[in-house]
Parts: structure tokens; C-alpha cells; sequence
């Protein structure tokens, strides 16, 4: 037992004994990237003339005050050959049973609506994505731990899936969503640098990127990224070339589109727009020109007007313009392209609006009629794609300032009276439960 004094001693002791906490050192947050990066609120690499994030995505970089970053020697890769059966590269991760969900929700119900009536396309392509270099999976050991030749296209199809699924049900698969688009464009980008490419190559590179850009239609915070993707269509198509009459997509060529696209709209008794539907669109591109400045501002508001004035003398002509309201974004330059998607810029932003209301109108006519979609498809009776239109529409009108919101009313008012048509409570993902996290990863092929 101890004596009295050392017990006394012991709270002196221990107060003495107790150690101070180490002030933390100072974090320094750097302030030489580049306006872009701080902008989107992304980390910058401070490469000059032009840094990462910035180069990946096609955006014009500038450093404030003509200041450059620190210099870094970048060696481009060398090409890698490309996967054999005898030296397989092996996968980025293992797939699960919820892998599996999301496999058969893309098959039946998620896979994407274009080409028209293209459930065969799909059915084809879906084989192409467990391929291992012409391999016959029969042939592969249950054992094998080697990646499909065209894994980006697995992950791609996985993602839509995911994201379709976390639209339908409040359980939610969103982070498998980003978690499978994440490796998606990472591969993707992968294979896209090695080249060059046969037909099955590009019509895997393609089926892959137009996944990716339908599965972005499904995501809230997606609208950026459904337009960088929809521009990346058009270049990875591009690689095609004379060989395109052989690619699983040759319906996805112009014409071919045009001529079916018309086959289903004058199929309807009663397929003519609404008079003052056209009217009151045509209305508001009248007033939203008095701002319009750009080359492609100019070039969108002339060409939506000629859409919606033709469709009813004119359908095939206007289906035809039609092919050129999203292919016009392969055609800007990475300026022009930086500039009309900037989210300072209002009145582009506004030309968005309402391309985003009238693609509702002119794909709805003809994306819709797949008859071997089945009834799944269409849970809670909505087209989650046309939701999703609504919601960024909304958001755009609300984020401007509110002297610019009366030339956003006609496409505000039109997305408020379609929402009121989805009889379907869809408070669960549009609280944010199913909102998906900002995508940063590298999207270099749409440079």
C-alpha cells in the first residue's frame, strides 16, 4: 500500500507528466493554378502552357497575368499491344452479384436508345464485352483471372445499368455507378491512345462512349458531362471512316437515322407538333438572339428554328437537322467549346436550355418505340431521361440572375408542365440521395 506522500504527489505528477498537443503544421494551399481548375474547384498540376485537367478536357488554359506554372517534362507512353490470348492483361477489380443486377438491367430495361430500334445492336455488342482477344469464354479457365479485351466496354455497360437502377428504386446504386464509369473512361482512354484500330475496335470504342454519354443523361449533376461525352461520340466515331458500311452502328449513319426516324413519327395518326408548341418556342429563340454573340450560339439558334419550323411541312428535312444539334459540338474547336459550356456564360446556357427541350421533343418521338424494350423499362411510368431534362432545365433556370430568367421561361415553363406528367414520387434521387458526385476523371479523347 503507498504511503501518503507518494499519493499525494501522484495528480502533481500526472499533470506534469501529461503531454501538450503538437501544434499542427499550416497547411498551404497553392494559388498558381490556372482559372479553370480553381473554377471547378479541381486540384491543378500548374503545367505550362497548358496544364492536365485542362488539356484532358478540351478547355482553353490560361494562367492569370500570363503567368505560367512550373515546367514538367511529360514523356507520352509508348503504344502497348494489344491483349492477346497467350498474355491477357489482367482486370482493374473483381466483379460482384450486383454486377450481375446491373448486367441484365442494361440487357432488358438500361441499354441505350439509339440506334432506333437497336435492342439487336446491343445484344451484339453486350457479346463483344466479355471477349478476350476472339477467345470463346467456353475456352477460358473458370479460374481465369484475365480482363476482357474490351473491359472499358464491361465497365460502361455496368455503369448505365447502375445508374439507371438508382433512378428507379430508392435503394440506390450510386456509387457502384461511378465507381464502374470511373474505370470506364480510364481504360477507355487507355485503349483509345494505343492505335490504330479495326472496326470491331471502334464499334467497342464506341459502343463504350455512348454508354458513358447516356448514362451521364441519367445523373442530375450530369449535364456537363452528357455534352463532353456527346462530342466524344462523334470524334471516336470519326475513326471509323470508309469502313463504316461494316460497323455493327452503320444505322447510327445519317441517313439511315433520318429515313427510320420519319418511318416511326408518320406511323402516328396524328404526328404533327402542336401549333402553339412551335410557336411559342420559335417565340423565345426570337428573344434569346438579341443576346446571342458567338459563331455557335448564332449557328444553334438558326438551326433549332428551322428544326421546329419544318417539322410539320418537312419532317424528314427537320429529323435531318436534327443529326446536327449535338454533332455541331465534334465540330468546335476546344475554345469554342471551352466558351459555350463555361458556367459563367449566360447565354449559352440559355441556347442549352432550350436545345435540351427540343432533343425532349424530337427523340421522344422515335427513342421511345423500341418494342422489345420491355415494360420494366418504363418503371413508375416515366422516361427517366426526359426527368432528368426537366431537372437540369430547372437548374439552369434557377441559377441565373433573375434579370436573364424571363428569356429561360418558355423551356423553364415547358419542363415544369412535363414533370407534372410523371405520376411518380421522385423525391428519393431528386433530394440528392442519388446525386452523383462531380466527375474529374480524364476524358482526353475529346480533345
Amino acid at each position: 500500500m503507498p504511503d501518503s506522500n507518494s499519493s499525494a504527489s501522484t495528480p502533481d505528477h500526472a499533470a506534469t507528466s501529461r503531454r501538450r498537443p503538437i501544434p499542427r503544421k499550416g497547411h498551404t494551399k497553392s494559388r498558381a493554378g490556372c482559372p479553370n481548375c480553381k473554377r471547378r474547384k479541381v486540384k491543378c498540376d500548374e503545367v505550362a502552357p497548358e496544364c492536365g485537367p485542362c488539356r484532358r478536357l478540351g478547355l482553353g488554359c490560361e494562367y492569370a497575368g500570363g503567368r505560367a506554372g512550373p515546367v514538367v517534362a511529360v514523356t507520352p507512353p509508348a503504344p502497348a499491344p494489344l491483349p492477346s490470348a497467350a498474355a491477357a492483361p489482367t482486370s482493374t477489380g473483381p466483379f460482384d452479384m450486383s454486377d450481375l443486377r446491373f448486367f441484365q438491367h442494361f440487357l432488358l430495361c438500361a441499354y441505350p436508345p439509339l440506334p432506333i430500334g437497336g435492342w439487336s445492336v446491343w445484344q451484339l455488342v453486350s457479346q463483344m464485352s466479355h471477349e478476350v482477344s476472339g477467345v470463346p469464354s467456353m475456352q477460358l479457365p473458370t479460374t481465369s483471372n484475365v480482363s476482357p479485351q474490351y473491359e472499358f466496354l464491361v465497365h460502361a455497360m455496368l455503369g448505365l445499368g447502375a445508374s439507371h437502377l438508382s433512378l428507379l428504386t430508392p435503394a440506390g446504386y450510386v456509387k457502384d455507378a461511378l465507381r464502374h464509369r470511373v474505370a470506364a473512361i480510364k481504360l477507355l482512354n487507355e485503349f483509345l491512345a494505343r492505335g490504330p484500330h479495326t472496326t470491331a475496335n471502334v464499334d467497342a470504342a464506341f459502343a463504350a462512349i455512348l454508354s458513358l454519354t447516356y448514362q451521364a443523361a441519367h445523373m442530375p449533376d450530369g449535364l456537363y458531362d452528357f455534352l463532353t461525352m456527346t462530342r466524344g461520340c462523334f470524334l471516336v466515331g470519326s475513326l471509323v471512316g470508309d469502313e463504316f458500311r461494316s460497323s455493327a452502328f452503320r444505322t447510327f449513319e445519317r441517313e439511315s437515322y433520318v429515313e427510320r426516324a420519319v418511318e416511326v413519327v408518320t406511323r402516328e395518326p396524328h404526328h404533327f407538333l402542336d401549333g402553339d408548341l412551335v410557336d411559342g418556342f420559335c417565340a423565345s429563340l426570337e428573344r434569346l438572339g438579341r443576346m446571342c454573340q458567338s459563331v455557335a450560339e448564332v449557328q444553334y439558334l438558326a438551326m433549332m428554328r428551322q428544326i421546329a419550323r419544318s417539322f410539320n411541312t418537312d419532317v424528314t428535312e427537320s429529323y435531318r437537322q436534327h443529326t446536327f444539334l449535338y454533332e455541331r459540338l465534334g465540330h468546335l474547336t476546344a475554345e469554342e467549346y471551352a466558351s459555350f459550356v463555361d458556367p459563367r456564360n449566360d447565354t449559352a446556357r440559355l441556347v442549352i436550355a432550350h436545345m435540351l427541350v427540343l432533343d425532349c421533343i424530337m427523340s421522344g418521338r422515335v427513342e421511345g418505340t423500341d418494342e422489345r424494350r420491355p415494360e420494366a423499362a418504363g418503371l413508375h411510368r416515366y422516361d427517366s431521361r426526359n426527368v432528368m431534362v426537366c431537372v437540369w432545365v430547372g437548374d439552369i433556370y434557377a441559377s441565373l440572375p433573375p434579370e436573364l430568367r424571363s428569356y429561360a421561361e418558355w423551356p423553364a415553363q415547358f419542363a415544369r408542365n412535363l414533370t407534372s406528367l410523371f405520376d411518380v414520387d421522385t423525391s428519393f434521387w431528386r433530394e440528392g440521395g442519388a446525386k452523383m458526385p462531380r466527375l474529374e476523371c480524364a476524358e482526353q479523347f475529346v480533345q
